[in-house]
């Protein structure tokens, strides 16, 4: 999917309706069971509705980090330091492999990791999508997309962008009403 200012709002706007559109599980009165079909029946309805709860609520929120992201950025190119001259981003929803985001403007281009994860997971994560973006072709930008939440000091990461590994946080629960 591309992303430019025309189109994020409407793009934000329909996936956040999808997920509202999610019929969650019933509580049952066996807590074993219930907390079973929130790990493995699949949900039948929303962006995901292949797989169960649990695994849609990982993918659904690092989605929400990479719309959330692309929006920041087409509004204000700018992370840390460095202007990025990107007006359009490629995006890749609930995919395992290839990146989540591209772009390319005249000769520069952007490759990009997104995640949404606990603070005790953080590091780990972080660490291994560096690795993941050291590794592969040539870019003239490198960017990572994470859920605030998710440090102890957001604009840390902010601050010690530069182009070879730019980090951009996200507040989604901010992001989110300020959409509405």
């Amino acid at each position: 999917m591309k992303l430019n200012q025309t189109n994020i709002e409407k793009e934000l706007t329909d996936y956040l309706r999808l997920v509202n559109s999610i019929e969650l599980p019933a509580s049952q009165n066996d807590n074993l069971m219930f907390i079973y079909s929130l790990k493995r029946k699949p949900l039948g309805s929303g962006p995901y509705p292949d797989v169960s709860l649990f695994e849609a609520s990982n993918r659904i929120f690092s989605d929400i980090v990479i719309l959330f992201g692309v929006q920041r950025l087409l509004t204000n190119p700018v992370v840390g330091n460095v202007r990025l001259p990107f007006t359009e981003y490629e995006v890749a929803l609930g995919v395992e492999g290839g990146n989540d985001l591209r772009a390319i403007s005249d000769s520069r281009r952007l490759v990009g990791e997104a995640f949404n994860v606990a603070p005790s997971f953080f590091q780990s994560k972080k660490s291994s999508m560096i690795r993941k973006l050291q590794s592969q072709e040539k870019a003239d930008y490198r960017l990572i997309i994470f859920n605030a939440d998710g440090v102890k000091n957001p604009d840390y990461y902010i601050e010690k962008s530069e182009p070879s590994m730019l980090y951009l946080p996200v507040n989604i629960w901010v992001d989110r009403y300020n959409l509405i």
